[in-house]
C-alpha cells in the first residue's frame, strides 16, 4: 500500500516546479496559497500572514471586469476559463494571461476552494500585436491598391479635372491627413503653382509659391520625395504658406511627365507634426505616376486629335476642323455690322504638275503653295485644306464685301509673284469663290454659297475670284434641275441630232458633217448645247451623253453611205478619253452600226488634258491603230499647242479656231491663219476653218490654202431628214 506521504511529496514538486501560477484561495477572495512561479510572475517574495492578500489584488483594472462572470460561473457550474490581466505589484505592469479556474469540493462540511490556474501570455500577447499590426498593415496596403486600381481606371477613362481630384481625395485619406493637392507650374519660371485638385480643408484656389517657397515647389524645383515631419524644424524651403493654412507637418513628390521637364507636385498636409513612413512616400510616388500616365494618355489624344485634324501632306487644318471653325465663327459673329468671310480657292490647271511630273512632284508643289498661301493670308484670317487642290481661307469680323475681296486680290497678286530659283513647279494661280455670311446662316449655307461664286469665277477664266450673287442660286438651281431632265431625257430618247456640214473649198462639195447635240426641253424650250453640255461635265453626264451621240451618229452615217461617200463627225469629251475603255466602245459601236473607222472622225477639244496624261495618249494611239481618223478641235483656243501635231502623229485634221476666223479678213488675222495652214501643211494635216459667216471670210480661206470650210454661210446644222436631203442633191 502506498506512502500518502509520498503522494504529498509529488504534490508539493508538481507545486514548487510548475512554471504557471497556481493558487489556492477562499470563495471570499482570501488567498491561501500561491506557489513560487506565481509568486515571482506578480512580484511577491512571499504571501502576507493572515487574510491580508486577496484575489482581486492580483488583477488590474481591466482584468478585474471578467470578475462577476468568473464567480458566477463557478458557483453554477464549478469552473470558468478565460483571458484577464494580472498585476505586478512592484511595478505595476500589466500581465496578460489565461486563467483556468475550478472549485475544490469540500468533504467535512466546510465551504469548497477555489483552485486557479494561470499562464503568462506576455510572449503570446506580443505575437498577438505582431498579427493584428500585419493585418493592419494588410488592410492598408489592400486599401492602397485597390485605389491605384481605382485611379488607374480613371486614368483610362475618366477626364483629368475628374481624375486629380480622386488622387487628391485618395492621397489625404489613405495616409490619414487633413488635406492634399495636385499643383501644376504652367511655365518655367512661374512664380506661382496652380492647384489643380484638393481634398478636404486645402481649397482648390489656394495660393501656393512656386520653388522653394513652399514644400510642393521645393519638391518640383529639386525633383525629390520631400517630407516635413514640423515646420517647426524646417530651413529648407518657406513654411509660411504651410502656416497660414495651418499645417504643421507634410510630404510631396514630383509629378513628372517629360524626360526634361517637371510637370508639377502631389501634397499632402497635416494638423499635427508626424513622420510619413516609406510605404506612405511608396504609395504617394504611386498616386504621382498614375498621374503620370492620365497626362501621357492625354497628350497622346491630344495628338492623335490634331493628326486627325489636320492634313498629312500640309499640316493644314483639314476639312473636318476647317468645318469647326466656321461654326464656331458663325456662333460668335451675331452682328449685322460685320461677316464671317469665306474665301473657297481652286488651283488652276493643277492637274498638269500632277499627270506631267507624278504625283510625288504634285504633292511637294502642294506643299509650297500651302506655305506660299499661308503667308500671303497671314495672321488676320485661318487657312485650311479641303482636300485635293481645294483650300479654304476664312477671316472674321469683315465690314463688307470690298474688303472680303480686297483680301482675294492680295491672295492672288501674292500667290502669282516670281517664284525664287530652287522653288521646282508651284501653282500660281487660284480661281476663289467669296460668300460673306448672313445673320443666322449655316456654315453649309455659306460654304454653298462660295462654292457656286467659285464655279463662277473658274468660268470667267483662270486667276480671278467671284463674290456670290443671288443669281447663282438660281443657276445652281437651274444645273441641278437641268441635271435631273437630262438624264431623264438621254433615258427617254428625247435627244437629238442635228448635222452642220463640211465643205472642200477645192470642189465645194460636202465631204463630212459633223454631229451636233440639241436638247428641246419640253417646258424651257430649247436649251443651248453650251449650258447641258457643261450640265453634262459637271454632273457625271458626260459619258452617257457623249456614248448617245456616238451611236446615233454612227448608225445615221451608215445610211447616208448608202448614196454617198460622206464620212461623220463626233465630238470627244475629256471624261471620255481618259477611259481606257473609250477605244472598246468605239469599236463595240463601229461594229454593232456597220460604220467603217474610216468614216468616222473624233473631235477633240485642244485643252491641257490632252498634252500631259499617259492614259490620255494610250487611248489617242488605240483610236488611230483603229482606223478611225483623229480631229483637234480649236487650235488656238487656250494655250495654242501647235505642238500636239509633233507629240501626237495620229492627228489627221485641226480646225483653226472660230476667232481667229472673226478676224478675217484684215492683214494680221490673214497672216496667222495662213501660218497655222502652212505648218499644218508641212505635218501633212489637213485644216478646217470654223465659223465661216460670210462671203470674205471665206474667200480669205480660199486665199491661204485652207483644205475644208464650216459655218453658217456654207450651212447651218439641220436635223437628219434635212441633211438627207442635202446630200442627195449633192
Amino acid at each position: 500500500m502506498p506512502d500518502p506521504t509520498d503522494d504529498l511529496a509529488v504534490l508539493q514538486a508538481i507545486l514548487d516546479l510548475s512554471p504557471d501560477l497556481i493558487a489556492l484561495s477562499e470563495f471570499s477572495g482570501a488567498v491561501l496559497y500561491v506557489n513560487p512561479a506565481g509568486r515571482a510572475l506578480v512580484g511577491l517574495d512571499c504571501l502576507p500572514d493572515g487574510d491580508a492578500l486577496t484575489t482581486d489584488m492580483f488583477f488590474t483594472v481591466r482584468g478585474l471586469l471578467v470578475a462577476d462572470e468568473v464567480e458566477a460561473s463557478l458557483r453554477h457550474t464549478g469552473q470558468w476559463r478565460g483571458l484577464s490581466e494580472l498585476r505586478h505589484h512592484r511595478t505595476d505592469v500589466a500581465i496578460p494571461v489565461a486563467v483556468s479556474a475550478f472549485v475544490l469540493e469540500s468533504h467535512d462540511g466546510f465551504p469548497g476552494k477555489i483552485a486557479t490556474i494561470i499562464r503568462d501570455r506576455t510572449a503570446g500577447h506580443h505575437r498577438d500585436e505582431e498579427l493584428q499590426a500585419v493585418a493592419a498593415t494588410a488592410r492598408q496596403h489592400a486599401a492602397e491598391q485597390q485605389a491605384l486600381a481605382e485611379l488607374s481606371r480613371l486614368s483610362v477613362h475618366a477626364d483629368l479635372a475628374q481624375l486629380m481630384s480622386a488622387a487628391a481625395l485618395a492621397a489625404a485619406t489613405l495616409l490619414g491627413v487633413e488635406s492634399a493637392a495636385v499643383v501644376h507650374q504652367t511655365h518655367a519660371g512661374d512664380s506661382t503653382l496652380n492647384v489643380l485638385a484638393a481634398s478636404r480643408t486645402l481649397s482648390p484656389r489656394a495660393s501656393i509659391p512656386a520653388g522653394n517657397h513652399s514644400m510642393a515647389g521645393y519638391a518640383l524645383q529639386h525633383n525629390i520625395p520631400v517630407i516635413c515631419p514640423d515646420i517647426a524644424t524646417e530651413d529648407r524651403f518657406d513654411t509660411s504658406t504651410m502656416a497660414g493654412l495651418e499645417m504643421r507637418s507634410g510630404a510631396a513628390v514630383p509629378v513628372p511627365f517629360a524626360s526634361s521637364e517637371h510637370w508639377g507636385a502631389l501634397a499632402v498636409y497635416g494638423h499635427e507634426p508626424r513622420m510619413y513612413s516609406a510605404d506612405e512616400m511608396s504609395f504617394l510616388a504611386a498616386v504621382a505616376s498614375v498621374v503620370t500616365s492620365a497626362l501621357k494618355r492625354v497628350e497622346l489624344d491630344r495628338q492623335l486629335w490634331l493628326k486627325s485634324m489636320h492634313d498629312a501632306l500640309t499640316s493644314l487644318p483639314n476639312r473636318t476642323l476647317a468645318y469647326e471653325f466656321v461654326d464656331d465663327a458663325l456662333m460668335r459673329n451675331h452682328s449685322e455690322c460685320s461677316h464671317v468671310a469665306l474665301l473657297l480657292l481652286d488651283i488652276d490647271d493643277f492637274k498638269i504638275i500632277n499627270d506631267s511630273l507624278g504625283h510625288e512632284s504634285g504633292d511637294r508643289a502642294l506643299v509650297r503653295f500651302s506655305e506660299r498661301l499661308t503667308d500671303a493670308v497671314g495672321e488676320r484670317g485661318t487657312v485650311a485644306r479641303l482636300g485635293g487642290d481645294e483650300f479654304l481661307v476664312m477671316y472674321q469680323n469683315i465690314q463688307g464685301p470690298d474688303e472680303a475681296e480686297e483680301f482675294a486680290r492680295h491672295i492672288i497678286s501674292m500667290l502669282g509673284a516670281p517664284l525664287r530659283p530652287g522653288d521646282g513647279p508651284i501653282p500660281m494661280s487660284v480661281s476663289i469663290g467669296i460668300a460673306l455670311s448672313e445673320p443666322s446662316m449655316t456654315r453649309r449655307d455659306l460654304i454653298h454659297r462660295a462654292d457656286l461664286a467659285m464655279y463662277r469665277a473658274k468660268d470667267s477664266g483662270d486667276g480671278g475670284y467671284a463674290l456670290f450673287d443671288r443669281d447663282d442660286l438660281y443657276d445652281a438651281d437651274r444645273v441641278r434641275s437641268l441635271s435631273i431632265d437630262l438624264r431623264n431625257a438621254l433615258a427617254a430618247g428625247d435627244l437629238r441630232l442635228h448635222y452642220q456640214p463640211l465643205i472642200q473649198i477645192s470642189t465645194g462639195k460636202i465631204v463630212a458633217v459633223e454631229a451636233l447635240a440639241r436638247w428641246n426641253h419640253p417646258e424651257r424650250g430649247p436649251i443651248e448645247p453650251t449650258e447641258f453640255v457643261a450640265v453634262a461635265e459637271r454632273t457625271g453626264l458626260a459619258t452617257a451623253l457623249g456614248s448617245w451621240a456616238l451611236r446615233t451618229a454612227c448608225a445615221q452615217a451608215v445610211q447616208w453611205r448608202t448614196f454617198s461617200d460622206i464620212t461623220i463627225r463626233v465630238n470627244v469629251s475629256a471624261l471620255q478619253l481618259r477611259n481606257s475603255a473609250f477605244p472598246d466602245d468605239v469599236a463595240a459601236v463601229l461594229r454593232d452600226t456597220g460604220l467603217p473607222p474610216e468614216a468616222l472622225g473624233l473631235e477633240i477639244t485642244e485643252t491641257v488634258w490632252v498634252s500631259d496624261t499617259a492614259r490620255v495618249s494610250a487611248t489617242l494611239a488605240a483610236l488611230g491603230a483603229m482606223g478611225v481618223a483623229l480631229l483637234l478641235d480649236d487650235l488656238g483656243k487656250g494655250y495654242g499647242s501647235i505642238a500636239y501635231l509633233d507629240r501626237y502623229p495620229t492627228f489627221e485634221c485641226l480646225k483653226i479656231d472660230r476667232s481667229y476666223i472673226a478676224e478675217l479678213p484684215g492683214e494680221r488675222a490673214e497672216a496667222v491663219v495662213s501660218a497655222i495652214v502652212m505648218l499644218a501643211t508641212a505635218f501633212d494635216v489637213t485644216v478646217v476653218g470654223e465659223g465661216v459667216e460670210n462671203q470674205a471670210q471665206y474667200d480669205a480661206l480660199v486665199a491661204a490654202g485652207c483644205h475644208l470650210a464650216q459655218g453658217f454661210h456654207l450651212g447651218r446644222p439641220v436635223d437628219a431628214e434635212r441633211t438627207t436631203a442635202l446630200l442627195r442633191q449633192a
